[in-house]
């Protein structure tokens, strides 16, 4: 090897060595999040606070707080409002200073039809938006679906027998009972062909357990369905009345506006608006509750996937987004965006909810 080569490896030699220090030794620079608001009697946002809750990030750089002496304001990468908190309530203030970079969030988890308009003067003031629907900045559902790895064992699913002594049929555990979908129609409907064991306040049935992880497991020993009905009739929101069911091994039936082709596990759900009328639905569940092996293969996604409704993800994808380069994005007015939720109510319902039970 001439002289020439030899210099030209060794210079190469030398820049990757110092690429190598500056992937493994150079951190960078701490993105910082500040809880401007709290989320109804949460401090934290139900995310938690420091960076230990980044640790398992693809970027780990961030930092959550509520603490807003910790730095100048104007001076963290974020700052997150629950946006109905902070509209409703004076005593947060406004933030006096405001960097060209830092980023404003609007977050909500609640439906548009739960909420109050957003009144007062908004408009340009949120950057992004982190709600439960799929086109917001930066997406917060209350379930992920993922893939099994290959280290990760399926969970053990029911047999044949584990289903036939189950004594009962449908269950439904529910407190709001006037709600904007009028899902307590359609589930008085399919009392007429079915009978509907409701739990809670709305119903004449309780649990006597002491959780209501307890409760899902009394359910998931005595009953082959469950009522996973939405509060709300709008677009995308699907919420832990879906994923604290499909962690167990009962069929959710589903009422909602949300894409369950994207946001279940394949073949998991019976999708209400599958069927003309409420006996069709009620006659396939019958179906099902006759044919264990068919009912079964409601279960067959478990073999491939998993379902985590750990908020983790959405601080994952935020911090990510922190360290990109920050575009210089303004929502002109928030409430017409929020307008855009798509939201359906009385005669705009699905035709299978019995428009004369309607409030």
């Amino acid at each position: 090897m001439n002289k020439r080569k030899r210099h030209t490896l060794l210079i190469m030699i030398i820049v990757l060595s110092i690429c190598l220090i500056c992937k493994y030794y150079v951190r960078p620079k701490t993105k910082y999040i500040l809880y401007w608001t709290k989320m109804f009697d949460r401090d934290d946002f139900n995310f938690g606070f420091g960076s230990k809750i980044f640790e398992n990030c693809l970027m780990n750089n961030c930092f959550a707080t509520n603490n807003r002496s910790l730095k100048r304001t104007e001076e963290f990468d974020a700052i997150l409002f629950h946006g109905v908190e902070y509209i409703l309530n004076g005593q947060y203030g406004t933030p006096e200073k405001r960097h060209p970079n830092q980023v404003y969030i609007f977050m909500s988890q609640e439906s548009e039809s739960n909420t109050l308009p957003i009144l007062g003067d908004f408009d340009g003031f949120y950057n992004w938006t982190m709600t439960y629907r799929l086109d917001s900045d930066i997406v917060r559902p209350y379930g992920y679906i993922y893939y099994l790895l290959p280290s990760q064992k399926p969970p053990t699913l029911p047999t044949i027998q584990d289903i036939e002594a189950r004594p009962k049929k449908i269950a439904w555990m529910v407190s709001n009972c006037h709600s904007s979908s009028q899902r307590e129609a359609l589930a008085e409907e399919i009392d007429k062909y079915i009978t509907v064991d409701i739990y809670g306040q709305c119903g004449t049935h309780f649990c006597s357990k002491d959780t209501a992880e307890a409760c899902y497991n009394f359910l998931e020993d005595n009953y082959k369905f469950y009522l996973s009905f939405e509060n709300s009739y709008c677009k995308d929101y699907v919420t832990e009345k879906l994923y604290n069911i499909l962690q167990k091994n009962l069929i959710p039936i589903v009422y909602g506006s949300g894409n369950y082709n994207i946001q279940a596990p394949p073949h998991s759900v019976i999708d209400v608006r599958n069927f003309e009328s409420v006996k069709k639905l009620t006659d396939y569940l019958k179906e099902l509750d006759e044919d264990p092996e068919e009912y079964l293969k409601y279960f067959e996604w478990k073999k491939k996937y998993s379902v985590n409704t750990s908020p983790q993800q959405t601080m994952c994808e935020l911090c990510e987004k922190l360290n990109q380069p920050i575009e210089n994005n303004i929502y002109e007015s928030i409430q017409t965006w929020w307008k855009y939720s798509g939201c359906k109510y009385k005669e705009e319902l699905p035709k299978i909810v019995p428009k004369d039970l309607l409030d």
